[in-house]
């Protein structure tokens, strides 16, 4: 894990600590974890200017390391900000959206085969970013495309679009192409009855070269597409497959490392210190004890 890819968990209800385990295997060297935090903070250095180093590039005598392991068994070494911060109260970064993971979550690169995107509602409409394009190509780019459709969605001239980062029930974030007028107020645009006939049979044609017919259920993608076709194929598409969650896992447990800079303790004090120190204050609790009688005796004297 980089040196900038945690950041604090907004959810204040999780309990702190409570996965706290023995996380199978073992460490890796200090001296090398080191080497590779440093790299991290040094190419964070040439991003940021000095002035904001202190907000964006943590030091290495801060953090606290830890090994964490995942609902799907794997095992990594992330940091903290102090041994008291746990794992769970960070929110780690999604590496292809770069936005922060729900809390709990961290990303796994490992490649565990296969795994369908499911379809998630869109719950907010972020931001967007207007792309312009040129003219398309006479003919088709795609293989699959035959030459009466291509024609159909041919944009013949300079066009733009909007893409807009939305996030997702699963608290995931995806991008979402639309005209550049629209507007998440405006609603999804439907299409006509016609032609929502017209999509209904291209899908059934599309399939049927593979010995299906009718509306199959074998996938998420099918399934998806026949709710949309019977909501009347409304765009933008108000729901969105993800695949950030084929790869975020939830955190099952965590075990401490240690400090990334070793924490070196004070030299106790000798005992003849000790008993030196001793001695004087007993010394000067005696000596006020003294000042207090004179006192006394020059006030009776003065009566």
């Amino acid at each position: 894990m980089s040196a900038a890819e945690t950041a604090p968990v907004d959810d204040q209800t999780r309990e702190s600590g409570k996965l706290l385990k023995r996380v199978p295997g073992r460490a890796r060297p200090q001296k090398e974890a080191l080497r590779e935090f440093e790299k991290a903070v040094a190419e964070l250095r040439q991003r940021y200017q000095p002035v904001f180093w202190p907000l964006f590039v943590p030091e290495p005598k801060d953090m606290f390391r830890w090994r964490v392991q995942l609902e799907c068994g794997c095992t990594y070494e992330v940091y903290t900000h102090g041994e008291d911060k746990y794992p769970d109260d960070r929110r780690y970064l999604d590496p292809i959206a770069r936005c922060r993971l729900p809390g709990g979550e961290y990303w796994c690169p490992t490649d565990h085969g296969p795994a369908q995107k499911p379809y998630r509602d869109i719950v907010e409409w972020v931001d967007r970013k207007i792309t312009e394009f040129p003219a398309d190509p006479e003919e088709s780019e795609y293989d699959w495309m035959d030459a009466e459709t291509w024609a159909k969605i041919r944009k013949p001239g300079p066009h733009s679009s909007a893409f807009w980062r939305v996030k997702l029930a699963c608290g995931h974030y995806e991008q979402v192409c639309s005209d550049v007028d629209w507007k998440p107020e405006d609603g999804p645009k439907l299409v006509s009855e016609e032609r929502i006939a017209e999509i209904r049979r291209e899908f059934e044609e599309i399939w049927n070269p593979e010995g299906r017919t009718g509306w199959p259920h074998e996938s998420p993608e099918r399934d998806h597409i026949r709710k949309m076709i019977e909501l009347r194929w409304p765009r933008p598409d108000p729901k969105r497959d993800c695949f950030t969650c084929t790869r975020a896992r939830r955190i099952t447990g965590y075990q401490r490392i240690g400090w990334l800079v070793p924490k070196t303790n004070p030299a106790p004090a000798s005992s003849a210190n000790l008993d030196r120190k001793k001695v004087e204050a007993r010394l000067a609790a005696a000596e006020a004890e003294v000042r207090k009688l004179r006192k006394q005796l020059d006030d009776g004297k003065d009566a």
